[in-house]
């Protein structure tokens, strides 16, 4: 499990050196003490959805190159893609944690689509405050959760487990939706385009960087699809394109013994001196 540990929750230094921790069926993983765990300035890949809660206490943590502030009471979620870059926290701090794989969270949330705004709003605003009761109602299902994984509950222990883990991801997305009722309110058909934009473009930036593909995959014009991007967010589907890719390069670039020759060809460009120019053009110096 130490190796689980270290290769499918976000990759963090030291991380086997969780006190206390636990997994079920290699998609869950539940812990509650990161007092022996750090992180250097080395860039790391979120692999899969962590639910934190601040107990006591508080934390830093530089999160796709912001820094975010984690006081007590208040719930902090790592989506999948995100850039952890480092973290620190206060003397007394306490917390809880659960991880959920990426296939896991697929199969608990059948209405994805539904829920997509808010997901979105997970990887924009990954800090949110918590009242008394909402931390209260997190910390007794965390425990709870918890107990029937140790326990031995016979065949429907996964079912039991699944359904708890399906509770606590709609109570996450309600206290996510009660903060930002303006994304619901505010849904609109540009908003759905620019949600489906962003998921595609996670998935695919990689291979496809051109705003034809994406624009052809969500059968609109690339016009439309610009200019829908950038009344949504502010910034142009190219710059969300080019911003995807060049954050891609810089974790690769930090945190991995790869050569640009390699980088370049796993992200797609036609050789290494194509890839130099991009990204000197969007970062000022070359890789």
């Amino acid at each position: 499990m130490k190796q689980e540990l270290s290769s499918a929750i976000v990759k963090l230094a030291d991380l086997d050196n969780l006190i206390k921790k636990d997994s079920f069926d290699n998609d869950v993983y539940i812990f509650d003490d990161i007092t022996n765990v750090s992180v250097d300035d080395t860039p790391i890949k979120v692999e899969m959805p962590v639910f934190a809660i601040c107990i006591q206490g508080s934390a830093k943590v530089e999160l796709n190159l912001k820094e975010y502030q984690v006081n007590s009471n208040s719930l902090f979620t790592l989506m999948p893609d995100h850039i952890l870059h480092g973290y620190s926290h206060s003397e007394d701090f306490k917390g809880i944690f659960i991880a959920v794989g990426n296939k896991c969270v697929d199969e608990l949330l059948p209405d994805i689509h539904t829920a997509l705004p808010v997901i979105m709003s997970f990887r924009t605003s990954p800090v949110v405050k918590l009242t008394e009761e909402e931390t209260s109602i997190f910390k007794q299902m965390h425990a709870f959760l918890w107990m029937m994984i140790r326990s031995n509950v016979g065949i429907y222990k996964k079912k039991v487990v699944n359904s708890l883990l399906q509770s606590l991801l709609y109570v996450a997305l309600s206290v996510y939706k009660t903060r930002y009722k303006f994304t619901e309110m505010k849904r609109s058909r540009n908003e759905d385009i620019f949600f489906n934009f962003v998921t595609l473009l996670e998935h695919e930036f990689k291979e496809e960087r051109t705003v034809q593909h994406y624009a052809d995959k969500l059968c609109i014009t690339p016009k439309h699809l610009s200019t829908v991007v950038k009344i949504v967010s502010g910034k142009t589907a190219g710059e969300w394109i080019d911003g995807y890719v060049i954050l891609a390069a810089k974790v690769m670039l930090r945190s991995s013994s790869r050569t640009i020759q390699e980088i370049s060809v796993e992200l797609n460009f036609p050789n290494q001196s194509f890839f130099g120019k991009f990204f000197k053009k969007h970062v000022g110096i070359p890789p």
